[in-house]
C-alpha cells in the first residue's frame, strides 16, 4: 500500500500517537535508569544495567512500531496490541502500590487508547494488505 496517496485515518493517526508517547516516555525512563545508576553506588550494578538496557530496546522497537504505524505496515497492529497489554499487565502492578496508583491509572487509559485506535475499523482498513501487493511465489 502506497502511503504517498492514501490518507491515514485519524485512528491510525492516534495510535502512532500513542506509540509514540510512549516511546518517548521509555525512552526518558532509560536515561533516569542510566544517571541513577551511575550517581549511586549500585548494589546490583548488572540488574540496573540490565534494566536500562531492556527499557532502550523497548523506547528502541516502540519507535519502529510507531513509524511503521505511519508507514501503514499490516503488521503493526499485532505488535501494538501486544505492547498494550504488557502495559496493562505493568499498570495492574501500579494499581496494586500505595504510593503511585495515579501511574497504574494512566497507563490503564493510555492502553485503553491504543487497543481502540488499534481495533477500529478504519486502522483495520487503512493497514489491510490486499492479495494483489502480495509478493508472487514462484
Amino acid at each position: 500500500m502506497s502511503t504517498g496517496t492514501t490518507k491515514r485515518p485519524k485512528t491510525v493517526l492516534l495510535l502512532a500517537g500513542v506509540l509514540g508517547l510512549e516511546a518517548a516516555i521509555l525512552a526518558a525512563a532509560t536515561v533516569f535508569l542510566v544517571i541513577e545508576t551511575a550517581a549511586q553506588e549500585a548494589e546490583f550494578l548488572a540488574s540496573s544495567l540490565a534494566l536500562a538496557g531492556l527499557s532502550l530496546l523497548g523506547a528502541v522497537l516502540l519507535a519502529l512500531v510507531t513509524v511503521s504505524t505511519l508507514r501503514l505496515r499490516s503488521w503493526v497492529r499485532g505488535a501494538a496490541i501486544t505492547w498494550q497489554i504488557m502495559q496493562l499487565a505493568v499498570a495492574w502492578v501500579f494499581l496494586q502500590g500505595d504510593i503511585t496508583v495515579w501511574v497504574g491509572w494512566a497507563l490503564t487509559a493510555v492502553s485503553i487508547v491504543g487497543i481502540v485506535a488499534a481495533v477500529h475499523p478504519a486502522t483495520g482498513r487503512a493497514l489491510h494488505r490486499d492479495d494483489d501487493e502480495l509478493p508472487e511465489s514462484r
